[in-house]
């Protein structure tokens, strides 16, 4: 089980960051993530995996003018 965002999810083994913001349905262009705390670069959103019972923070960033 994962907390995202205060909300739990179902784990599965091997999850990425990436596979988590699709399990929450997130598509934002701009996000930040926290993984237990631990600031993930948008880079290794597709190969850093997210543990099982991590707290998961992600943060849509909203640009305009």
């Amino acid at each position: 089980m994962l907390k995202v965002n205060g909300e739990k999810i179902k784990y599965r083994e091997g999850m990425t960051v990436t596979d988590v913001i699709h399990a929450m349905k997130f598509n934002f262009p701009l996000l930040i993530v926290k993984v237990d705390g631990v600031y993930i670069p948008r880079d290794e959103y597709g190969n850093r995996q997210v543990p099982d019972g991590s707290d998961v923070e992600i943060i849509h960033l909203i640009s305009g003018g």
